[in-house]
C-alpha cells in the first residue's frame, strides 16, 4: 500500500489558483484596451485594400499586357477597375471590360469612410487639391504596367467621417509604383 506523504504530493490548492486567476484577471483589464481599433488603423485598413487593388490592376495589365483603367467615384465612394481585354486601346468602361478583370470589379468604400482628406497637408511630391489628385478621377496602367499617358502620378485620399484626423492615402508614381502613407501629426509616412 503507497502511503501519501508530503513529498509525492501533486497538484494546486485552491489559494494558489485564485492568485493565479486574479492576476490574469489583472493583465487582461490592462491587455483588453489595447485591441480596440482605433480610427486611423480603420483608415489606414481601407488605404490598404486601395493599395493592394491598384497593384492588383497593374499586374493584370502586365499580365495581359493590356491597358487596365481605375476609376474613381467620389460621388459613390466607390472604384472600378476596367481591363481592355480585346487590346484595341479604347476602354468604354462597359461591364464586359469590367467583368474581365476579375480582380475586384467595383469596391465601395466601408460605411463612414469616404474619398476625402480633411485638413491634411499634401504628401511631399505630390502636390494637389482634392481628394483624388489624378489628372482625371482615374488611373491607367499600359501593358507594361507603366502610368498611361506615361508620368501620370497623384494621390487618393480616405477619410473616415467620424474622425477627421484619420486619414490616409495611397499614391501612384509615374512609373506605376503604388506606396501606402499615414498621417502622424501633420506629417505623412
Amino acid at each position: 500500500m503507497v502511503r501519501m506523504t508530503e513529498t509525492n504530493r501533486a497538484g494546486f490548492t485552491l489559494i494558489e489558483m485564485l492568485i493565479v486567476i486574479v492576476v490574469m484577471g489583472i493583465a487582461m483589464t490592462i491587455a483588453i484596451p489595447r485591441f480596440r481599433v482605433t480610427n486611423k488603423t480603420k483608415a489606414r485598413r481601407i488605404a490598404t485594400q486601395l493599395a493592394a487593388d491598384l497593384e492588383v490592376a497593374r499586374s493584370q495589365a502586365r499580365a495581359h499586357r493590356a491597358t487596365v483603367r481605375v476609376v474613381f467615384d467620389a460621388g459613390t465612394n466607390s472604384y472600378t477597375g476596367y481591363l481592355d481585354f480585346d487590346r484595341d486601346n479604347v476602354l468604354a468602361q462597359s461591364t464586359a471590360e469590367r467583368d474581365s478583370l476579375r480582380a475586384f470589379g467595383t469596391r465601395v468604400l466601408p460605411t463612414g469612410a469616404s474619398f476625402g482628406r480633411a485638413a491634411q497637408v499634401d504628401i511631399t511630391n505630390f502636390a494637389g487639391a482634392g481628394a483624388i489628385t489624378f489628372p482625371t478621377p482615374q488611373i491607367n496602367f499600359d501593358g507594361r504596367g507603366l502610368t498611361t499617358p506615361f508620368g501620370t502620378r497623384g494621390v487618393v485620399y480616405v477619410q473616415l467621417a467620424a474622425d477627421p484626423g484619420a486619414v490616409a492615402a495611397v499614391t501612384v508614381s509615374g512609373a506605376g509604383g503604388v506606396r501606402l502613407w499615414t498621417s502622424e501629426g501633420g506629417t505623412w509616412r
